[in-house]
């Protein structure tokens, strides 16, 4: 863990299951000199490690396991120096090994809690940007938070760099009103396209599109002619998926639509997958190893069913297990990950906490757990769901001027 020296630029503090992170040097030299049950100290060493292999071995590292390499003794920290993640990283790091991280934030301020699930709730205080103030997280992909601010703002933000791509503002006489918004790629992709669903009267939908390069936003509205009568397609308050070429939506009853962008813009409303969804609770939409995936959770989480999709009759079929997969679900960002060892697969976590540790949904006990303890229940009635919160992928990729500019392609 990170000593009083380190000086991370936006990684400004890290604590694991409530351990103190700012121990006294005493302390320190105390816990890295203890030598079995004897007791006996003795001098932190480097393990024979030459100061030159060290800092080659740390250059190959992303930045969370840099910080744990830099924490193993002080004489690591003396050798291997602190790294400004903001201007210096501009070596390629693979982060492929990493789950997602839960950020949110507590008081609506610059100040952001990332819990890391793969490392047992290691939780990473970051001080971001003044343009967090008063923002709300409406996605996230690949490393990128889309935010909206006030009625009319929305922009990308990537809190591992603290870079800005800001969209152009919502038309004059409309405002943030959306139930579902996502994006096809990463930001600064030439081909990225951002889609945005809410509700419009008399049984249809009012969909927001704007791709790179754009200086507007295309509003357009459809009716859902093909829906059974008095049936209402009423998208449900999370976020959409972008699958082979198209934005797939739920509603509240199970309806799935479909905005194709691929040889123009066209909307369609599949009425069939929608036996087994609840109107009251909604569902989640999540891509699993090239399956689209829809996990269904009951009241206070007493159920969870997870449904792949049947392209070939459309229709909805049961998954009993995730495999060596985990699911990772809020209402602003839907993930799948193969997991990067047992204790992680076949599980579905949530953006929740039970005594500030994340709750994950095992489908091999069909119970709720929380990570580092011995939390056991059949639903989440007594844990906290955060608001303003999104699970994210971390990316600490630099980005360039042409690549920050939204009308750049």
């Amino acid at each position: 863990m990170l000593g009083k020296d380190e000086e991370e630029d936006n990684i400004i503090e890290v604590e694991e299951n409530k351990t103190s992170i700012n121990k006294d040097e005493e302390e320190e030299e105390a816990d890295q000199g203890q030598k079995h049950k004897g007791g006996v100290l003795e001098k932190a060493i480097t393990w024979g490690v030459h100061g030159d292999i060290l800092e080659l071995i740390a250059n190959y590292l992303h930045p969370v396991d840099y910080i744990h390499f830099r924490a193993v003794c002080k004489e690591y920290r003396s050798m291997i120096p602190a790294v400004n993640w903001k201007t210096s990283c501009t070596r390629i790091r693979q982060t492929t090994s990493l789950s997602p991280f839960l950020i949110f934030s507590k008081n609506n301020d610059t100040i952001h809690n990332c819990v890391d699930p793969m490392h047992n709730n290691e939780k990473y205080l970051m001080n971001l940007s003044d343009l967090l103030l008063g923002a709300t997280i409406r996605f996230s992909k690949g490393g990128w938070l889309l935010m909206s601010k006030g009625e009319r703002t929305v922009f990308f933000y990537n809190p591992f760099t603290r870079a800005t791509i800001q969209l152009p503002d919502l038309p004059d006489d409309l405002c943030y009103v959306f139930s579902g918004i996502a994006c096809s790629s990463l930001p600064t992709s030439s081909d990225c396209v951002v889609f945005a669903i809410t509700q419009y009267p008399n049984d249809g939908v009012l969909i927001f599109i704007i791709a790179r390069g754009d200086t507007f936003w295309t509003v357009r509205d459809y009716q859902n002619t093909n829906l059974p009568r008095h049936v209402e397609y009423l998208p449900c308050l999370n976020s959409p998926v972008f699958y082979n070429g198209a934005f797939y939506c739920l509603d509240y009853n199970g309806s799935l639509g479909v905005f194709n962008i691929e040889g123009g813009f066209t909307w369609k409303v599949l009425p069939k997958p929608q036996a087994h969804f609840n109107s009251i609770y909604p569902s989640f939409l999540v891509e699993c190893e090239g399956k689209l995936l829809s996990v269904d959770v009951g009241h206070v989480g007493k159920s969870v069913r997870i449904f792949k999709l049947d392209f070939s009759k459309m229709v909805w079929v049961k998954v009993e297990s995730l495999g060596k997969n985990m699911l990772f679900i809020s209402d602003t960002s839907c993930f799948s990950a193969t997991a990067p060892h047992s204790r992680m697969e076949n599980k579905i976590y949530f953006p929740r906490l039970h005594d500030e540790q994340i709750l994950f949904y095992s489908l091999d006990t069909g119970r709720y757990h929380s990570l580092g303890s011995r939390h056991s229940a059949q639903d989440f009635y007594y844990t906290k769901e955060n608001s303003n919160c999104s699970w994210i992928e971390p990316n600490w990729s630099q980005t360039t001027e042409q690549e920050l500019n939204w009308l750049s392609i």
